[in-house]
């Protein structure tokens, strides 16, 4: 059984959300849009003690209408499962059957705040109506729940007081067993980095001694076909947590939940490299926050996950493997997550042929006195990666678009693909513009740039002007960011008056939409 969706209303930073979890997720979005309240409302309900936590003062939405929480974990268990495991046959009264083999138990934490101050709070499982259901030691089977699914929170141990746990570490018993000493490493790096605020003089090894063996760890659980170096990779890490020493198999029916805040605080991109590929072979479901290029490069795009706050609520966009054939997913895949990763945090894209139009609308931008970067905005071009695949990307991940295309045959072809990922509620005028000339080197030729081109194209003065022939000896002459740079740097001597109103007006209805996401 695992952690499938999580459901939140009023509590701290979130009017209200609903994320669907997985295995593996990788928490992306700006600060104060409920990353942290997410992996709070974990953490405080499925604490490793397994208490009934009560909420409090602070636990509640400053600007909610009304003084109550709503806390709705669901759980999915296989059809497999129903035999298995004693608490989950002590659960059967809570759990209903889903689709595709598989049961659900509906677990709520409700709150409320009363106009005398007193705040009660209330655990209870649900039906598949959201009914409460009446089953006795309904409490005790809750915490056993709890026990089951601890969350541990690792993020840079320097915030961590008190400390996430007293334990001493292990130390080696056997300096000749090289797997040993590499478990010990794992250990003794995670509480320096994310537990314990330690001293560096508290580690026992030279810290890059204990890196190398972290790696050579890495090496071997890419090797082992068995899983076995996993479970005990699984059951180190309980041991460095929990108060006790815990037996292998109840390690083995425990499943918990890890979450990890921004890795790259403390870590350089190798460091960050060699974490990731750990958690990879941890077999537990975790959250991990991050605001790393390198980081959400490693991941694969169904894992990220983007909060998006809006005024009335916040939303949890995703991609999901379907929406994407396997072609499109590679392109997609490659074109964004590879190489513009830093594109993923962006707030809206303006999706472009090409070089050219990167170029002269990034410089466009500036002397219009637009900050892209502070208003998150990212100019994408799509010609390489194909414009569907970008759009269908977008729209699932909450970010807005905009598309710019040539007046040629392929940019009606690109302008007709934009319309049809259009919402029914939307004009094609609020997401697209369409070069009324082939490309935008000669929409500006005829926009009263025309001697820019010439001087560069080194063409003698006369009576006959072939436009196309001029444009294309001053590309080859120079190069399009070159040329990008001096339609600006001609722009800048002219005055902003003389920017196309084709492009202010893009730029307005950029920003507009950019804003959207402002509350």
């Amino acid at each position: 059984m695992y952690l499938r969706q999580l459901d939140i209303a009023g509590f701290r930073g979130i009017k209200r959300l609903s994320v669907r979890l997985g295995s593996n997720m990788v928490l992306i979005g700006e600060n104060s849009w409920g990353k942290s309240s997410l992996l709070s409302a974990l953490q405080v309900i499925f604490n490793p003690e397994g208490k009934l936590y009560r909420f409090n003062t602070k636990d509640f939405h400053l600007s909610a209408e009304k003084q109550e929480i709503m806390l709705l974990f669901t759980f999915e268990s296989r059809e497999e499962e129903k035999n298995h495991g004693l608490l989950t046959r002590q659960l059967s009264e809570a759990l209903f059957p889903y689709e595709e083999g598989s049961r659900r138990l509906y677990l709520r934490v409700f709150g409320e705040k009363k106009p005398q101050g007193e705040i009660h709070t209330r655990y209870s499982f649900l039906d598949q109506q959201g009914g409460e259901l009446n089953i006795a030691r309904a409490e005790t089977l809750i915490q056993a729940l709890l026990k089951q699914h601890p969350v541990y929170r690792l993020r840079d141990a320097r915030l961590n007081v008190p400390p996430l746990c007293n334990l001493p570490l292990p130390r080696e018993k056997n300096e000749r067993d090289e797997l040993s000493a590499e478990f010990y490493a794992v250990s003794e790096l995670l509480k320096y980095y994310f537990i314990e605020r330690l001293d560096p003089t508290a580690l026992s090894q030279d810290p890059a001694l204990l890196w190398n063996r972290l790696q050579s760890l890495c090496y071997k659980l890419a090797q082992d076909e068995s899983k076995q170096l996993q479970q005990r990779l699984k059951h180190s890490l309980f041991s460095l947590f929990m108060h006790e020493n815990i037996a292998s198999d109840k390690a083995h029916n425990v499943r918990p939940i890890l979450l990890l805040e921004d890795l790259e605080n403390r870590l350089h991109p190798r460091m960050v490299a060699m974490v990731w590929e750990l958690l990879n072979y941890l077999p537990v479901q975790r959250i991990l926050t991050t605001n790393s290029v390198e980081l959400i490069s490693r991941a694969d795009l169904t894992t990220v996950c983007r909060l998006v706050r809006y005024p009335d609520r916040t939303r949890a966009y995703r991609l999901s493997r379907h929406e994407l054939s396997k072609e499109d997913f590679r392109r997609l895949s490659f074109h964004i997550h590879h190489n513009r990763s830093l594109a993923l945090f962006s707030r809206m894209w303006i999706l472009v042929e090409g070089e050219t139009e990167v170029w002269i609308l990034s410089e466009l931008a500036n002397l219009l006195g637009i900050n892209l970067a502070t208003e998150g905005i990212r100019i994408v071009e799509f010609a390489q990666c194909g414009l569907r695949p970008l759009l269908k990307y977008a729209q699932a991940m909450g970010i807005e678009w905009y598309v710019l295309t040539d007046g040629d045959e392929s940019g009606h072809k690109y302008a007709a693909i934009a319309k049809d990922m259009i919402g029914a509620n939307e004009h094609p005028h609020q997401r697209l513009t369409l070069l009324p000339k082939t490309d935008i080197e000669h929409f500006f030729y005829s926009q009263g740039f025309s001697d820019v081109f010439i001087r560069l194209a080194q063409w003698k003065p006369g009576g006959n002007y072939p436009v196309n022939k001029i444009i294309q000896r001053a590309i080859q002459r120079t190069s399009k960011p070159d040329l990008a740079i001096l339609l600006s740097n001609e722009i800048e001597k002219r005055g902003k008056d003389s920017i196309p109103l084709l492009f202010k007006r893009l730029f307005s209805k950029v920003l507009n939409l950019a804003r959207t996401q402002d509350i």
